[in-house]
């Protein structure tokens, strides 16, 4: 394959304020500029993340809200500036001289940003560190740019999935479904969950997630969410139950539609507090609250935990390769590049009219 010559420089989204989106122009290097251990790569499709990014660009996000440094005092915090995505698949255009785990014209998928091009180091750790994970995974045969896009968003709720350790036959029950939720649905079924509850205000969502195996489907505009799922499990509440929303309230739904000694898993940033109940809906009934941010990943592999953001992210593609995994419905709108900077606008303005966001850069 051959290669192509990239431009003097680049092109990638920056928000360098809230509700602001532009472009930021970057230096590229020529192919014989390449320091030994660096990736150029260049951009075919790249999804929006619809939870962190908006809220980002938007405002709202909870780094946002509290400074310890004035107690009660609210003060923004790190959100803006800052350059949006980690969810990008593309080329390799060429590599430094100590590159040995790609080669150009590979496909690859990797955390980098909304950008028409990226430079990469192979490994995202220090050099001097003894363990260095790669920084990019090859997207097999199978697999197409804009499925490895969305494999990237996979590895978020993955987490969560880890930590409720869902047993065969439990019964799941998933608030909120966005591409987050969507996910997670699909991934506690692969699981091995028995019953599955989606839960959400559109729904048009709703039978994106029955398409996918959803059992049950619940619209909590029309009923009393919590109660459509003690119905769905014979008055028991839901071993399982996953909060993708990012809405604090949602969190009292949550933990009252738990079982007897349930778990419930955040896997949605909370975007603000909440009161509750922790008697009645917690020690009571002895639920287990667990927190599932994608950062608590371990950060290399070792003997105990080989589950890194990256292999969580290989294992993803790996299933969407072996069709255990869907993406079919899960894409509402692809944006090309040119008009890409008012798509976190558009998502924050109007968010119930989209699922997954893919920016088009340049054909496969």
């Amino acid at each position: 394959m051959n290669a192509m010559m990239p431009p003097a420089a680049g092109r990638r989204i920056y928000f360098p304020e809230v509700r602001q989106a532009v472009w930021e122009r970057f230096p590229l290097p020529r192919p014989s500029e390449l320091q030994p251990d660096q990736v150029l790569l260049r951009a075919v499709a790249s999804a929006v993340s619809a939870g962190t990014e908006i809220a980002v660009y938007s405002g709202t996000h909870i780094t946002y809200s509290l400074s310890s440094s004035q107690a009660g005092q609210p003060r923004p915090m790190s959100g803006v500036p800052s350059r949006p995505g980690y969810a990008f698949a593309g080329t390799v255009e060429a590599v430094g001289s100590a590159v040995t785990a790609v080669k150009p014209g590979d496909r690859v998928g990797c955390a980098v940003g909304h950008a028409d091009w990226a430079v990469v180091r192979e490994t995202g750790q220090d050099p001097a560190k003894p363990q260095r994970e790669p920084s990019l995974i090859l997207i097999p045969n199978g697999v197409t740019f804009e499925q490895a896009a969305l494999g990237r968003l996979f590895a978020i709720p993955m987490v969560g999935i880890r930590h409720a350790e869902i047993r065969l036959g439990e019964r799941v029950a998933v608030f909120g479904q966005g591409l987050i939720g969507q996910l997670a649905g699909q991934l506690a079924l692969a699981n091995g969950a028995g019953t599955l509850i989606a839960v959400d205000l559109w729904d048009h969502r709703l039978a994106v997630a029955q398409r996918h195996g959803a059992t049950h489907i619940v619209n909590a505009e029309r009923e009393d969410a919590v109660a459509a799922i003690y119905d769905a499990t014979d008055g028991e509440g839901a071993d399982v139950v996953i909060e993708a929303t990012g809405h604090p309230p949602v969190i009292n739904d949550s933990l009252r539609a738990a079982a007897l000694r349930g778990r419930v898993v955040l896997v949605g940033s909370p975007r603000g507090r909440v009161d509750i109940d922790p008697y009645t809906d917690i020690h009571k009934k002895a639920v287990v609250v667990i927190g599932a941010h994608a950062s608590a990943v371990t950060q290399a592999r070792n003997y105990s935990d080989r589950w890194t953001t990256l292999e969580n992210y290989r294992l993803s593609v790996e299933l969407l390769r072996q069709g255990r995994l869907h993406t079919e419905g899960l894409i509402s709108h692809r944006v090309p590049a040119d008009a890409a900077l008012g798509i976190h606008a558009a998502l924050a303005a109007r968010p119930q009219e989209h699922l997954g966001v893919l920016i088009q850069w340049a054909a496969a």
